[in-house]
């Protein structure tokens, strides 16, 4: 029952993935398309592919930081070559499980308490959702007066209202719940890995911004930091394969917004996911090569 339950709800997101895909190219004109990826500037996508793996070193070291507040310590390359591992495992098979089971059941093999290692993973995508946050908080109320009036009032309450539960909850777990369990996402500690959170989705943005430079796009900068945000969110909501379908549908409603065709949002979209299958490939070759000495 349990895997009959896992299949469907694998089919329901390659559904969902495909729907959007069918829908956005179906709209597309695939002259256009083939004219803006026959004129991409490869010297950004590199820029792109370096924010990139700059995103995948500094979430192994906020990993890293979590598991240390609770006194554990091992070195930065098993962060590293065990996140890489878990990110490709999430890019080649869907859904985020099977990437965070792996990363939890190497943590505990190298010493730390399972039920740690266990909420290490869920506390390092709690900082990053929480990233999210405060980069909006940040850039929406100025920045973000190009989108529709009812969306920009929907962000803004959203985004102040889960900050401020957010730091309730802290405050709530640093007076009344004196667990270990719970020391990484209480103050003061949890201010390292919260900036890195921040960091984290810096990165993301400026590689969406050099992405759309690839592609001679003028938008603004700091109109990244309003979309992307936004769009790394959705593309995290387990609702489609890696995001995809999802990350171009996004780009291309606020790109529209900006006065630029749906075919920009969908080449945006598509470099973005070939980036994420190039910084893939490290950790599938980690995973093949450490798989042998797991038998």
């Amino acid at each position: 029952m349990k895997k009959l339950k896992g299949y469907f709800f694998l089919l329901l997101r390659i559904g969902i993935t495909a729907g959007i895909l069918y829908f956005l190219l179906k709209k597309s004109d695939f002259q256009r398309l083939w004219e803006i990826f026959k004129h991409v500037a490869v010297g950004y996508y590199l820029i792109a592919l370096v924010c990139f793996f700059g995103f995948q070193a500094f979430v192994a070291l906020r990993w890293k930081l979590i598991c240390k507040i609770w006194g554990f310590e091992s070195n930065y390359s098993f962060y590293l070559k065990t996140y890489l591992m878990s990110f490709s495992l999430n890019t080649v098979m869907p859904g985020t499980v099977g990437g965070d089971f792996l990363r939890i059941v190497l943590l505990s093999k190298r010493g730390l308490q399972w039920k740690k290692a266990s909420l290490s993973v869920f506390y390092d995508r709690f900082f990053g959702f929480l990233g999210i946050f405060f980069l909006l908080a940040g850039f929406v109320p100025i920045w973000g007066k190009f989108l529709p009036h009812k969306l920009y009032e929907f962000l803004l309450i959203l985004n102040y209202g889960v900050i401020v539960g957010g730091c309730l909850i802290l405050l709530i777990f640093k007076n009344w719940f004196k667990n270990e369990y719970f020391k990484p996402v209480v103050f003061p500690y949890n201010l390292k890995p919260l900036f890195l959170g921040i960091v984290v989705q810096t990165l993301l943005v400026f590689e969406f911004f050099f992405l759309a430079k690839a592609l001679h796009l003028k938008v603004k900068l700091l109109h990244f930091f309003v979309i992307i945000p936004v769009i790394s969110f959705l593309s995290a909501l387990p609702i489609s394969i890696s995001g995809l379908g999802v990350r171009e549908g996004g780009l291309s409603y606020f790109l529209h917004l900006l006065n630029y065709s749906i075919e920009y949002g969908i080449s945006i979209g598509f470099l973005a996911y070939s980036l994420i299958l190039i910084c893939a490939i490290p950790g599938l070759v980690i995973y093949l090569k450490e798989k042998k000495l797991w038998k």
